[in-house]
C-alpha cells in the first residue's frame, strides 16, 4: 500500500517541507492531516492490533517531523515515499520486536491453555443454549429474548404478544427450568 494517491500528488509538497523546516506549527498540523490517516491504516494491516497502530501512527509522524525539520528530506517532491520509507522501518522494528517477545514461558503457556478451555467451555455452552432454544417455539423465544435479552417486564412481554402475565409467566419459567436442567452439566461449581 503506498501512501500517496497515485494522480493526488499535491503540488505544495515543497513548500510544506520549507514551512517545518522554519519551525511553522501550522505546516507540521497540515502535514499530520496529510499523512496520518493512511499511516495508520498501513499500520493496522501491519500489527492488526488497533492500540498498536495508533502508538505506531504516532512514533511514525514523531520521526517523520524530526527529521524534516532537521533537513535530512534532500528531495521534497518525494515526500511521500520518504514518509512511506520511515513508516516501513518503524512498523518492522516494532514486529521484530514483538517477536522476540512471543517467546513465552511455561507459566504464561500454562495461563493462555487454562484461558482457551474456558473460551472452549463457553463456546459450547452457548452451542447447546443455542441448539436448544432452536427446539422451542417462536412464541417461547420471543419471551425469552424480549425478557431476558431486551430486559422488558413480565408485564410488558405479555402485553406485547398478547398472552395473560400469568401466561407468560409460567412460560418463561417452565423453560428456564428445562434449560437450566440441560445445561447444568456443564456449569462450574
Amino acid at each position: 500500500m503506498q501512501l500517496a494517491d497515485q494522480n493526488a500528488e499535491l503540488p505544495n509538497d515543497g513548500e510544506m517541507v520549507a514551512r517545518i523546516r522554519a519551525g511553522d506549527a501550522a505546516a507540521e498540523e497540515e502535514f499530520v492531516k496529510r499523512y496520518r490517516r493512511r499511516i495508520i491504516a498501513i499500520a493496522m494491516i501491519r500489527s492488526r492490533e488497533p492500540e498498536a497502530a495508533a502508538d505506531l501512527t504516532q512514533e511514525i509522524l514523531v520521526a517523520a517531523l524530526q527529521a524534516l525539520r532537521a533537513g535530512q528530506l534532500r528531495e521534497t517532491e518525494k515526500l511521500s515515499a520518504y514518509v512511506q520509507g520511515i513508516t516501513r522501518n518503524v512498523i518492522n522494528n516494532y514486529l521484530r520486536t514483538r517477536a522476540r517477545r512471543a517467546e513465552l514461558s511455561l507459566d504464561v503457556l500454562t495461563d493462555i491453555q487454562t484461558a482457551d478451555v474456558a473460551v472452549s467451555e463457553r463456546d459450547e455452552r452457548r452451542r447447546l443454549l443455542q441448539a436448544e432454544l432452536s427446539g422451542c417455539s417462536v412464541l417461547d423465544q420471543k419471551i425469552l429474548l424480549y425478557s431476558l435479552v431486551d430486559g422488558h417486564s413480565l408485564a410488558e412481554v405479555a402485553e406485547r404478544l398478547k398472552l395473560s402475565h400469568e401466561a407468560v409467566r409460567q412460560r418463561k419459567s417452565r423453560l428456564i427450568k428445562k434449560i437450566t436442567k440441560k445445561l447444568a452439566p456443564l456449569s462450574h461449581s
